[in-house]
């Protein structure tokens, strides 16, 4: 049997059933240089049960909190964070509300977040949200299991309720959704000076930042009304109510006709109700909560202060996933086999009997390949366009990470290898050279439109593909990412491979240098458009714009794209840089159209590798 997590065999034997109570209620974490992988189970989340957290606030303060992790559970659920009302045991009410159990039937992670004595009452409310502040942020540094911010949910209860508002109300964009139960207002001069409070996006202050809200109160004051009305501002409201099973008052956003919609829909209620708080400390309301209202939405990084969209089922958009023992390249028998995981879509607009076009997304790190299928646009793009869509999951890597006054393990965060196999760690080259010629065998595909795309981690796995799989691929279009460090490699290719790539105004990886950065890293711009522009010989040279300012001197501006395109001396623009005004680390789902209406849609390759641009040869002579 392959070796696992040493701790596994505790947390399982903890694990009895949901009715029955821990001999000991909180485990203490590992260390992380007991991690080992399991090649069999690459994917598998190693941590189950009921753990004990020691969160790092500021110098001198730490505090506490509980880890719940059912089984079977994978990368990236969703994490809800529950605030513990004072005068509870934090595991007995985690049990008698409803929420473990809950916990096991979704399938999704708990946070408990508790006073600072368990048992105790909440105190300060500044000191307060300094605590979850902090704890939000280390969990999703993925402290032993793997979390994505974009499903962060929270609920409150008792007098945590308006820590938890305030919380909102000044960090809008560090939860997807908020539940406050048993709020009791908050001060209007607070209301008012967040009317004025400048947020993480230009032009924007935090009351204007949207958030889905749930709020109970035992009675309906003047602050409760006050606060119905800020959060309806917020999110841009009708006055139009409705009502639901489990809220009294639910008000809709305004539908928006503009694009922006595109990448940050408005989908932000504001629900309330009158009633006992206690009447929601009881289990039959918990499922409906977490059903109806949390999962709904997911916060995706966008611009500033985040991009609300709707949750999508990859499953019930049609995607498959699939899994295969794959070699990492490292052992020259090919020993080395990791149980590797893809997720295909077919949409309906593909027509079985036609060579379909196929589009490879790949995630960044710590993401995988169900959540950048759900998050980057490509699942309506397929559709509209007849795209047959491959999201595979990175590797990762048995290594220690310290971060945010944390010791964990890069073990819980896939990302993807461009470079040589070592042990332990696959060549993801190779993987990706498996899937293409397991998609070419498994459906019918038009092998001159075979394209590359991801963010961050994922597109410098794009980027790798002009390198080293320049071959197999028509043209990459790497997002958040740009380099030509692996540009001097032996093994790069010297197929011609169109190559378009779009950075964020707002990313802080490129926000002072963008495209003008120097230097051979994740973020080397000028390399990497020197590099390309002197491989085709383009007309264009990268003196020839400015970058990263209002006032840069660029090719065009469509929207919120602004365009460097170096074309070559007949026209073809084999390297395209688009600056996307505002956004942040971040792959935007009208990114995902403008990548294909104008870039990959007019390159393919014939069967014997020539490269074609609006069905016009490409001459390099």
């Amino acid at each position: 049997m392959k070796l696992r997590y040493m701790a596994l065999a505790l947390a399982s034997a903890m694990l009895l059933g949901s009715a029955v109570a821990y001999a000991e209620p909180a485990q203490e974490l590992p260390d992380a240089e007991d991690m080992v992988i399991d090649y069999d189970d690459y994917y598998g989340q190693v941590l189950h049960g009921y753990y004990n957290y020691d969160c790092y606030v500021s110098e001198g303060v730490y505090r506490t909190a509980k880890f719940y992790i059912p089984e079977n559970t994978v990368y990236n659920q969703p994490t809800v964070f529950i605030m513990i009302p004072g005068g509870e045991d934090t595991w007995e009410f985690f049990v008698n509300s409803g929420w473990k159990d809950a916990c096991d039937e979704f399938v999704f992670h708990a946070v408990l977040v508790e006073p600072a004595e368990e048992g105790g009452q909440w105190g300060d409310i500044d000191d307060e949200i300094a605590y979850l502040s902090a704890l939000r942020d280390d969990v999703s540094y993925r402290p032993f299991f793997v979390s994505f911010s974009s499903n962060f949910y929270a609920i409150a209860y008792g007098d945590s309720a308006d820590v938890l508002m305030k919380h909102a109300m000044k960090h809008p964009n560090e939860f997807t959704s908020v539940t406050a139960v048993g709020i009791t207002g908050i001060e209007p001069e607070f209301l008012e000076e967040l009317k004025t409070t400048p947020s993480k996006e230009e032009g924007k202050f935090l009351s204007d930042i949207p958030v889905p809200v749930f709020m109970v109160a035992e009675e309906k004051t003047e602050d409760i009304e006050a606060l119905i009305e800020y959060w309806k501002h917020a999110n841009g409201s009708s006055d139009v109510q409705y009502s639901c099973a489990y809220a009294d008052e639910v008000y809709i956003p305004a539908p928006w006709t503009t694009k922006e919609a595109m990448d940050n829909e408005p989908i932000a209620n504001v629900l309330f109700s009158t009633a006992p708080i206690e009447e929601y400390y009881k289990p039959e309301n918990v499922a409906t909560i977490y059903k109806d209202f949390m999962c709904t939405a997911m916060r995706y990084p966008g611009y500033g202060n985040g991009a609300l969209r709707a949750s999508q089922d990859i499953y019930e958009a049609g995607f498959e996933k699939f899994a295969a023992k794959v070699p990492g390249g490292f052992a020259e028998d090919g020993s080395d086999l990791y149980n590797r995981e893809w997720y295909v879509l077919v949409p309906d607009s593909v027509d079985p009997a036609v060579p379909a076009p196929v589009v490879f997304d790949f995630h960044g790190a710590g993401g995988t390949g169900d959540e950048i299928a759900g998050r980057s646009g490509w699942i309506k793009v397929a559709n509209d366009r007849g795209i047959i869509l491959v999201c595979p999951t990175g590797s990762h890597t048995l290594s220690i990470r310290n971060v945010s006054d944390m010791t964990t393990n890069e073990l819980f965060r896939a990302m993807w290898n461009t470079g040589e196999a070592s042990e332990g760690r696959p060549d993801d080259r190779i993987f990706v050279r498996y899937l293409v010629d397991w998609v070419k065998e498994n459906y019918n595909v038009d092998a001159g439109r075979i394209y590359a795309t991801g963010q961050s981690s994922g597109g410098a796995m794009s980027d790798a593909v002009g390198y080293y799989l320049s071959d197999i691929f028509t043209a990459t279009a790497p997002v958040s990412a740009i380099s030509y460090s692996a540009a001097n490699a032996e093994t790069a290719l010297d197929n011609p491979i169109p190559i378009m790539t779009c950075i964020g105004t707002g990313d802080p990886y490129f926000r002072e240098a963008g495209f003008g950065a120097e230097g051979e890293g994740f973020s080397a711009g000028r390399g990497f458009v020197e590099y390309w522009t002197n491989r085709y010989n383009t007309v264009q040279k990268w003196e020839d714009f400015t970058y990263m300012n209002d006032d840069a001197i660029c090719s065009y501006q469509a929207g919120i794209f602004r365009n460097y395109v170096f074309r070559t001396a007949e026209g073809v623009p084999m390297v395209r840089c688009v600056e996307s005004i505002g956004k942040v680390h971040a792959y935007l789902p009208s990114e995902a159209y403008m990548i294909w209406d104008e870039f990959f849609a007019t390159f393919h390759k014939d069967a014997e590798g020539n490269l074609y641009y609006m069905n016009t040869l490409v001459n390099f002579d």
